[in-house]
C-alpha cells in the first residue's frame, strides 16, 4: 500500500492508496466515520479496473492526517485480533 497526498489543506486532505480496492477503501471510511473527530470521510474509485482509491478527510477540530494515523493503528489491532 502507497500513500500519495494529492491535497492537504487546515481540516482536510484528500490522498490516493494505490494497490487498494473496495474492500480496504469501505472499512477505512467506516472506521473513520466512526470517530468524533471526522466529520466527513468518503473515497472514490474513478475506474472500476485500473483506478485507485481516492479518498477525503474533513474533521471537526484536529488534523486530519493524525486521525487517519489513529485510525489505521485501531485497524491493525481489530485485523490482530480477528487473527488470534
Amino acid at each position: 500500500m502507497k500513500f500519495h497526498k494529492i491535497k492537504e489543506s487546515g481540516n482536510e486532505l484528500e490522498f490516493e492508496l494505490q494497490g487498494e480496492d473496495h474492500t480496504f477503501a469501505g472499512v477505512l471510511v467506516t472506521k473513520l466515520l466512526g470517530n468524533k473527530e471526522v466529520e466527513i470521510a468518503q473515497y472514490d474509485i474513478p475506474h472500476p479496473l485500473i483506478g485507485q482509491p481516492t479518498f477525503y478527510i474533513k474533521t471537526k477540530k484536529g488534523k486530519p492526517r493524525d486521525v487517519l494515523k489513529t485510525t489505521l493503528k485501531d485497524l491493525k489491532k481489530d485485523i490482530k485480533g480477528l487473527l488470534k
